[in-house]
């Protein structure tokens, strides 16, 4: 498996994303991909075609006239979303499709941690950091509709993706960060993968680390809430578990807790999953006193192209 390391370019103050790229190019760019991405969700709801073009239309309307690039895509991503739960008055969208993505995470994960059994820690601690990244694919919003979640099938495809290697690979570093700390905060993602994250967690604490573990104050999309923590048992592979704050896709450091903004400034190392954490982490990188890692699969060429390149590149990243 091969990988290779890419320099951060970290000699400007990140207040937007796109520090490096044609923002009005970009800003079409996440438009589009924000739009796409209400489609997809709203052809997995069963409500009649009149009510997504209503959600659809009046998403539209938003991101002509809100859309900027002093915020990350995260923040229109969450609003849309939340349209879509008032106009449909859907509690909890997806109810059904996200419980399917943790019993089958819980599945994979237990097979995984049968293989982890006898392998040296640094050797296990790498195979398992690199199925919570490729896991962040057992997405119902990835999959798509009608996929039957066969846990045979999605290992095959989750190893399709750990088989492209990592183009960002400071794994070392993150090893060696590990052995030093002592309080970390780890910020999940999505339903399904949190399984993998378990194992991970389980890591930590080998190692002595303190974990501190935020879920979603609300179902928004596929980032998981207490819900999930509960029906895949992540407590009792936390130190302490904490609500983040409202329905956020991915955390906003505008809506977060106070128990989540303690954290963040009191955390030794801080690590996320996905890239709407990726967002938040580098939007507040000169903000935060920790060392800062961030473990995740690029979804398009505008974050790509920070690193200097292109593609769905699986990344296991040291900001600083």
């Amino acid at each position: 498996m091969t990988s290779k390391s890419s320099h951060f370019p970290l000699g400007h103050t990140p207040q937007s994303l796109p520090s490096r790229l044609n923002s009005q190019v970009t800003a079409e760019a996440c438009r589009s991909c924000i739009l796409e991405d209400l489609k997809g969700a709203l052809q997995l709801l069963d409500i009649p075609e009149e009510k997504r073009r209503e959600i659809t239309s009046t998403a539209e309307h938003f991101l002509t006239t809100e859309f900027n690039l002093h915020q990350p895509p995260s923040h229109f991503i969450t609003a849309v979303h939340r349209e879509l739960k008032r106009a449909t008055g859907l509690a909890v969208p997806f109810a059904e499709l996200r419980r399917a993505c943790n019993e089958v995470g819980l599945l994979l994960a237990e097979k995984l941690r049968r293989q982890l059994a006898s392998m040296p820690q640094k050797e296990g601690f790498r195979l398992a950091v690199e199925w919570a990244i490729a896991a962040n694919h057992l997405d119902f919003r990835t999959v798509g509709t009608g996929y039957g979640f066969a846990p045979d099938e999605i290992k095959e495809m989750l190893k399709a993706k750990l088989a492209k290697g990592f183009a960002v690979d400071e794994f070392d570093a993150l090893w060696e960060i590990m052995r030093s700390v002592r309080e970390v905060l780890y910020i999940p993602d999505n339903v399904g993968e949190l399984a993998f994250d378990n194992i991970v967690l389980d890591y930590f604490r080998d190692f002595g680390c303190h974990t501190i573990v935020p879920y979603r104050g609300g179902p928004i999309t596929s980032d998981a809430t207490l819900e999930d923590f509960e029906f895949l048992n992540t407590r009792a592979h936390s130190g302490e578990v904490i609500c983040a704050g409202p329905d956020t896709l991915g955390i906003s450091l505008d809506e977060a807790s106070d128990e989540l903004q303690a954290a963040l400034q009191r955390a030794e190392l801080i690590i996320t999953k996905g890239q709407a954490n990726f967002y938040a982490m580098y939007a507040a990188l000169r903000k935060l006193p920790g060392r800062i890692v961030c473990l995740f699969t690029c979804k398009c060429d505008v974050v790509a192209n920070l690193f200097g390149l292109s593609g769905k590149i699986n990344i296991i990243k040291v900001l600083k």
